[in-house]
This record gives structure tokens, sequence and C-alpha cells, in this order.
């Protein structure tokens, strides 16, 4: 198989990042002649290096395809995720991921840092698939609880709250209750109280009193 055509077969079936295993079945050729043709690709520009052994497509990726692939299972959160959504004004210079597992920090990936934040399995909950089921991304909703969760900046516009709201209160406040962290549920808390939405802010407060 010539590079054009391996590059087709990853268009044609929207594969935009792959393991070099995977390059293996497609190219039907050993591990050392695989690496060697991988190698030749990224030299190329055809291929990015996320880190040894995944690889991604430069014309077709993007940072959340590729940041979302690299642990399975995984998403998108925090405040990578309310850039996706337009639900804050900061441009993110690192793709936070959530999972399970514990992973070291990847550099330079499409300009972007990834970072990897472990949770507990009660955590990981409220993500989706996005467009054609290549982006893993938490709701808005479980970014808001997970930033709590981990105590980081929150960078939710200012009127992202206001009425109409760009975001689910009552998904919000679900999400707060399931994580089962009393510091999220009265960080969400604080957050709903100080936009305006009292009683929903009370229904959480109450569950500690």
């Amino acid at each position: 198989m010539q590079t054009a055509e391996f590059v087709q077969f990853l268009l044609d079936n929207r594969i935009p990042v792959f393991t070099s295993s995977d390059a293996e079945k497609v190219l039907h050729k050993e591990p050392a002649y695989t690496k060697l043709f991988l190698h030749r690709c990224v030299g190329k520009g055809i291929l990015g290096k996320v880190e040894r052994g995944i690889y991604y497509l430069k014309e077709r990726s993007n940072e959340y395809e590729v940041a979302s692939s690299v642990v399975k299972p995984s998403y998108i959160s925090m405040v990578s995720a309310l850039y996706y959504y337009g639900l804050t004004t900061q441009i993110p210079h690192i793709m936070y991921v959530v999972s399970e597992k514990q992973h070291r920090p990847i550099e330079g990936v499409l300009g972007f840092k990834i970072v990897f934040r472990k949770v507990r399995r009660r955590m990981f909950f409220g993500y989706h698939k996005e467009g054609d089921g290549n982006i893993f991304i938490a709701d808005p909703e479980k970014a808001i609880v997970d930033i709590m969760y981990f105590r980081d900046v929150n960078d939710l516009d200012d009127d992202a709250l206001d009425r109409p709201s760009r975001i689910n209160v009552g998904k919000l406040v679900s999400y707060a209750k399931e994580s089962g962290e009393g510091y999220v549920i009265t960080g969400v808390a604080k957050l709903l109280y100080d936009n305006g939405y009292r009683p929903e802010a009370n229904r959480l407060e109450k569950l500690f009193m």
C-alpha cells in the first residue's frame, strides 16, 4: 500500500487518530516495516506523532479528537470543554482530559499541551460522543462539576447563567449531587446562588443540613 492509499483509507474510514498496531492491520506488514513507514510519514508532515505508538492524520485531526483518543476511556473536560461549547472567552492552550487512569502530560500536539486528570470511578459520568464519534467530551454541566472537583479556576462566562441560561441548571444540580463530594456540591450551590438561582442552590445546601 502506498502512502496516498493509506491516507485515503484513514479518511474514508474516519480514523483521525490511530496506533501503530492499527497501521499494521491496514498495511498488512510486519512491525518493523510499519514503524519505518509511519516514521517517513511523520517526516513528510503527513502524520503527527502524539507519543510512542500513537499517530494522527494532520489534514483531518483536531486537538479535541487527538486528546480524547490517547487514553481510553476518557473525555475532554473543564475549560477545554467550556471553550468547545462557547461558554468561555478564555482561549485554552491546554487540553484537559479526564480519565480513571494516570497518564503523563503530552507536550506540543497541534500547539497544545494535553493534561490528564485522574478521577475515581464514581466521577466518570456526564460525557458523550460528539459529531461523528471521534470526540469524547463532557456535557457543559459536567465540565463545571469537574472544575469544582479539581478545585480549578472557573472560567465560565459571567453571562452563561443569565436567563435564559446557556447551562441546563437542572442537569448541573443533578451532576453535583451525583458527584457525592461535599465541596463540589457547595461550590455548585454558591455558583447558582451568585447567579440568582436561589431555590436550586438551597436544595443542594440542604443535603448537608
